[in-house]
């Protein structure tokens, strides 16, 4: 038998594992597992190092190799899975989500010098990858420009078109728009978390945390919100869908947390930099969750009567 242990587990991981729950491994790769239970949720285990989350869970040591299709069973504070492999949980830290005290939020009108002075000095965008490569077109748009040097990804192309239309929405605290446009960008991308549905879920985290700390500003009808989430439980993975509906539930990947705390506080400027690590997630995730996180802090950038949405209107090369 061999034995592991778990050093962290989420807040959500702990309450799911109770004695007796069972299920199967989804998927496995080198450095991470996931799992779904028969009532269909999930959780995860990952190596030591990797960013913490409400539904996974950390292992000390070695990643063991763990194939899709394999059985677990809850018993006291183990997973027990197949025979000959048990992960203990009993002494693992819980991880909860810290969120910003209200009385610690800049006041909106502070957060766009604060986005400006964060992103183009905290993260090295040469090494953008996904949907990070469209950071420098969506920094022009509040400025009523744009970079209109065409897409030669077929991919980023396209995504442009849905993000163009997200970036206009969020400068006019549209978010019947903002709905509208985030269809288009359900399931694209490859992988068991497109990047577009990491690039919403960064969108709708930081939209909701902006609503929550700023009473009024902004309006994102719950129900909307909602029914748009449930539809697109049909037109990706559950992993990615799981954690989408998680994003816009305020429970994101720990450096995210980090990230929006950074700017929406008053924390020092140099707390920033630990959060640059979102971006070594996955193998685009990191970036693609990052620009739906910028996005999404457009909102407060300009009010919806000094916004002239013509100055901002792409032309036909773009997308050449």
């Amino acid at each position: 038998m061999l034995n592991l242990y778990a050093c962290q587990i989420g807040q959500t991981a702990r309450r799911l594992l109770r004695p007796g729950a069972c299920g199967q491994i989804l998927a496995g790769f080198s450095r991470a597992a996931y799992f779904v239970t028969e009532q269909a949720e999930l959780f995860w285990l990952a190596s030591e190092n990797a960013p913490m989350h409400l539904r996974g869970l950390r292992i000390a040591g070695p990643f063991p190799k763990l194939v899709a299709g394999e059985n677990f069973l809850i018993e006291g504070e183990r997973i027990k899975i197949a025979p000959d492999l048990q992960v203990d949980f009993g002494d693992a830290s819980t991880w909860a989500v810290s969120t910003i005290p209200a009385e610690a939020a800049l006041e909106i009108d502070q957060i766009p010098a604060r986005v400006k002075s964060i992103f183009p000095t905290s993260f090295d965008l040469s090494q953008a990858s996904g949907f990070g490569r469209l950071i420098p077109k969506i920094l022009s748009l509040p400025a009523g420009q744009l970079d209109d040097e065409a897409e030669i990804d077929p991919v980023l192309a396209l995504a442009w078109l849905g993000i163009y239309e997200i970036a206009k929405a969020c400068l006019l605290r549209d978010m019947p728009g903002l709905l509208q446009g985030a269809n288009a960008l359900v399931g694209l991308g490859e992988g068991l978390t497109p990047s577009g549905d990491d690039f919403l879920g960064g969108l709708l985290f930081c939209v909701n945390t902006i609503q929550r700390l700023y009473p009024g500003f902004v309006k994102l009808d719950s129900s909307e919100q909602a029914l748009f989430i449930e539809s697109a439980k049909q037109r990706t993975h559950l992993i990615s869908f799981t954690l989408l509906k998680d994003l816009t539930n305020g429970q994101a990947v720990e450096p995210l947390h980090e990230l929006i705390h950074s700017v929406l506080s008053d924390q020092s400027p140099e707390s920033i930099r630990p959060a640059s690590c979102l971006t070594q997630i996955g193998h685009s995730t990191g970036w693609d969750l990052l620009t739906g996180a910028l996005t999404g802090l457009l909102l407060t950038f300009r009010s919806p009567d000094s916004i002239d949405s013509s100055a901002i209107s792409p032309t036909q090369d773009i997308y050449a």
